[in-house]
């Protein structure tokens, strides 16, 4: 029996079984609904202000805790504390910045992130990735990739049909040279107010099997059948390991009102655009096939990787893979 064939409430267990992790699982009973939901909102603050210090009083007090009590919610809920976690975000935006932006020298990109010293984020960066900044700079970031999350280093973000899990754990097959790069257009996105579930430390198989039965659940609650969704990612997904995964799936706010699930909004921005239809393409065919190459367009670091997909009416799914750009 797929998730699909199960009754709401065995969907909705399914749910629960796949979405969390297994420190996130033991969180949920006791962390109401409000109180999870701005534990969302800290993260975000959390990513938004990463270049500035960490006041874990501050952060614990918008979230109704006290420095003790969220630190250990945090904890239970992502896996790390607090300061591991912003610290680990920090790296993998420094790392994001090294790649992409390659005319920016290293203690700019250092200071930006919140380090306090370029010693104090070469130490930390080589800890976190075994390679000096100017190593990873260099290419080294590929070498890191393939070898941290070889299977998934091309990771796009996954709602198929439990059937098709053997073809989207296949190992990456590199498309012909340009064969992406002339389906990828240029579009302004406007902003979209999301309600989501947030997933964490959770990737590939185990992270589609959430988003379906998540899917499952809500089109039992009167989501209509043909209705987008969105999953987005706000770092490179190439960078993080799967225990770091942090995911949110969901809908445009206006379509249905679930007050229990997460709400934010994607902002609106310039974004290469690359369509798809009855296939799963990867983040890093556009990476490697358009992005790369441009002389024009480099990827925006401060806003999120998305992907809308939706059912055909034969049961399918088309979509768009959205990269956020910015003018060199």
């Amino acid at each position: 029996m797929t998730i699909r064939d199960m009754p709401p409430t065995h969907a909705a267990q399914a749910v629960l079984t796949h979405r969390m992790s297994p420190a996130a699982a033991c969180v949920a009973p006791r962390v109401s609904v409000s109180r999870l939901s701005r534990l969302y909102e800290v993260m975000d603050l959390m990513l938004d202000s990463v270049g500035d210090p960490l006041a874990l009083g501050s952060l614990a007090a918008s979230a109704s805790y006290s420095s003790y009590h969220f630190d250990r919610i945090f904890r239970e809920l992502t896996g790390f504390s607090a300061v591991e976690y912003q610290r680990k975000r920090r790296l993998r935006r420094a790392a994001h910045l090294l790649r992409h932006e390659p005319d920016v020298p290293v203690g700019r990109i250092a200071q930006d992130c919140g380090f306090p010293s370029n010693a104090a984020f070469a130490k930390a960066f080589r800890q976190q990735f075994g390679m000096p900044a100017k190593s990873w700079r260099d290419g080294g970031w590929r070498i890191y990739m393939d070898a941290q999350v070889g299977r998934e280093s091309d990771v796009s973000f996954f709602v198929a049909e439990p059937g098709e899990l053997t073809a989207l754990n296949a190992p990456y097959c590199a498309p012909a040279p340009g064969s992406v790069a002339a389906r990828v257009t240029l579009r302004q996105l406007p902003a979209v107010q999301l309600r989501y579930q947030r997933f964490f430390g959770q990737s590939g198989a185990a992270l589609s099997l959430a988003c379906n039965a998540f899917i499952c659940t809500q089109e039992s609650a009167g989501m209509p059948r043909g209705a987008p969704w969105y999953g987005v990612f706000d770092e490179d997904p190439g960078f993080t390991g799967e225990r770091e995964y942090c995911y949110d799936f969901g809908f445009d706010a206006g379509v249905l009102a679930d007050p229990g699930l997460g709400l934010r909004v994607l902002p609106a921005g310039m974004v290469a655009i690359l369509e798809f239809h009855g296939e799963w393409p990867r983040f890093r065919a556009m990476y490697e096939d358009w992005l790369e190459h441009q002389s024009v367009w480099r990827l925006d670091a401060t806003r999120p990787h998305v992907q809308k997909v939706a059912r055909t009416e034969a049961g399918g799914w088309q979509g768009w893979l959205a990269l956020p750009v910015k003018r060199r």
